[in-house]
């Protein structure tokens, strides 16, 4: 059975759960967080690199090493470090898929990297690997708000390629849930990942 992801996706509640292993670049891990939520991407990209320096990581769980792996590359792309970006997010997406993880948030997140760089091809791809893991009408009343955010990024991507009638058609897909689903209108851009818009010089 395809799985569904909620409006508000939690990819690992680290506080109480981390293994002795896993608390030193758990600890790493909330002090990227944080930077991140004060918008110092770049800070949070340094921190979350440290944490692939620490000896036990090995010793850590798949999920643990996908979500670290999955952060990274997000901050990496906000930063502009699109290439390392994409190879550490397709690093969660293949750890997450051995594990039993979420690991088409990832391919949402690979699909946007490449759609802000205007790599449309690419972007298309991501996400048709997206909505082939969702059933339409379940993520339709489960998840509205990012089955949404998908088909209209899926939209854009596929204008971008030269696409028009496949575009129109994920677009009124889009619409026609955003008018029988209410919380499709809550979907906010404030909860995307900023791609490319800290560069870093280092």
């Amino acid at each position: 059975m395809k799985r569904l992801v909620p409006g508000i996706i939690i990819l690992l509640s680290l506080a109480g759960c981390a293994s002795v292993n896993e608390k030193s670049a758990g600890d790493n891990m909330q002090a990227a967080a944080a930077a991140r939520d004060r918008g110092d991407w770049d800070a949070a990209r340094k921190i979350y690199a440290r944490s692939f320096t620490d000896a036990n990581l090995a010793q850590t769980s798949p999920r643990f090493r996908a979500v670290l792996h999955y952060e990274y590359g997000r901050s990496l792309g906000v930063t502009c470090h699109f290439k390392e970006a994409e190879q550490e997010l397709t690093a969660a997406h293949d750890l997450d898929k051995k594990s039993g993880g979420v690991f088409y948030i990832s391919l949402t997140e690979l699909g946007r990297l490449n759609l802000v760089q205007k790599k449309y091809t690419e972007a298309v791809t991501y996400f048709e690997g997206v909505l082939t893991e969702l059933e339409p009408e379940i993520a339709a009343k489960k998840a509205p708000d990012f089955y949404v955010a998908v088909l209209d990024d899926y939209a854009l991507a596929l204008s971008g390629a030269g696409r028009p009638k496949n575009a129109e058609t994920a677009a009124k897909q889009a619409a026609e849930i955003r008018a029988t689903a209410p919380a499709a209108q809550s979907w906010a851009g404030s909860d995307r990942t900023p791609y490319g818009t800290q560069c870093a010089k280092t």
